[in-house]
């Protein structure tokens, strides 16, 4: 990606009129937001309703974020420190939370964003319209689906409670769904009296689920016309229950042999079965003054060598061998290790340089 200057975008023709300076103002703050509206929508009383902004900073200068600021008490940034600073290119959160607990009702109201190029002076502004509706008649406790740090490659199943205090004696949930193919969701009605009803909804993430901060929303559907759909938050952190680190060989001298230890951690004893060498082939790399030293690739395939420890250990370590080619070049390889009784492997990559032959000058 092309990383352009503030000042590039901010400077306008001498043709152009003064009064075009607060659009240009505003472009290059919103270029640096994912979104530029939130859209609630219907949202359970007491339910932890925040939206998350992806911001990013494309700009060669860092950018300050200097105020974060609403139209209204019923939504707040959880961000108050000021100056929050984006470096170039980075890449950062920025919330925005729904007030369910001291609000109820129709929202629509903005939110604002004050940024600055500090190096020249330059600012910019962002008004973000806020929309969403806070029912009152349907409330859920805990306040959101959470699954808090679960271990990858695992399934796990949280519920929380929902009660309808509508005064409708034939209300019901009709259908529950998730977006995402990690989870999965269903409802349960465990009570009824007069116009009130209590569900339980039971949600379920997959043994599938990826490594990080996996984010959704549970979708209700009732069979009220009209506003038929609530949303409830679901979060998972998902973090890796064994974690390896990447080699680095450094450079390598063709033929001669090098050997490093790969450290493997788990949260209690594992086994490994095997390591499977997923076979890539690199390009070599230009040297400094242009030319390509060796051959056009580095491959190896036949040039790795992987001791696998026999018994089972909170920390295991691979001796991993390496004995390289007369090619010249950089190499980068990967591997894939399997677990006993874990169904995702564990991966990691290791990387290196081979130098090329040395050439003795024949004397004339």
């Amino acid at each position: 990606m092309q990383v352009q200057s503030v000042s590039r975008v901010l400077i306008p023709l001498v043709v152009v009129a003064c009064a075009a300076a607060p659009v240009l103002a505003q472009e290059w703050g919103a270029k640096m937001f994912d979104r530029h509206e939130v859209k609630f929508g219907s949202v359970a009383r007491f339910a932890d309703t925040t939206f998350k902004f992806k911001v990013t900073n494309p700009f060669v200068e860092d950018i300050q974020i200097t105020n974060l600021s609403t139209s209204c008490g019923c939504i707040s940034w959880t961000d108050r420190q000021f100056p929050i600073t984006i470096k170039s290119k980075e890449v950062r959160e920025l919330t925005i939370r729904l007030d369910t607990v001291g609000h109820q009702g129709d929202k629509r109201v903005r939110a604002y964003v004050s940024l600055l190029e500090p190096t020249r002076g330059s600012s910019s502004s962002l008004t973000i319209p806020v929309e969403g509706r806070i029912r009152s008649d349907f409330e859920v406790r805990p306040s959101y689906v959470g699954f808090g740090p679960i271990d990858l490659g695992k399934g796990y199943t949280q519920k929380i409670g929902i009660n309808y205090v509508g005064g409708h004696p034939n209300w019901r949930i009709v259908a529950a769904k998730t977006t995402s193919p990690h989870y999965s969701a269903k409802v349960v009605e465990t009570g009824r009296a007069g116009g009130t009803a209590s569900y339980e909804a039971i949600v379920e993430i997959d043994a599938r689920a990826p490594v990080g901060v996996l984010r959704d929303q549970l979708i209700l559907t009732t069979n009220e016309g009209g506003d038929s759909t609530i949303s409830i938050p679901i979060e998972a952190k998902v973090e890796p229950d064994i974690v390896v680190t990447d080699v680095q060989f450094g450079t390598l001298a063709p033929g001669q042999a090098k050997s490093t230890n790969v450290v493997v951690r788990g949260k209690k004893p594992f086994k490994i079965e095997k390591v499977d060498h997923i076979v890539r082939e690199v390009r070599a790399r230009p040297t400094e003054d242009g030319t390509v030293p060796g051959a056009g690739t580095v491959a190896m395939a036949d040039n790795i060598e992987v001791k696998v420890p026999e018994s089972a250990a909170a920390v295991q370590l691979l001796m991993l061998t390496v004995t390289p080619p007369a090619d010249a070049g950089m190499f980068e390889e990967e591997f894939a290790i399997q677990i006993a009784g874990r169904s995702q492997p564990v991966t990691f990559k290791a990387r290196g340089r081979v130098q090329p032959p040395e050439v003795t000058e024949i004397p004339k």
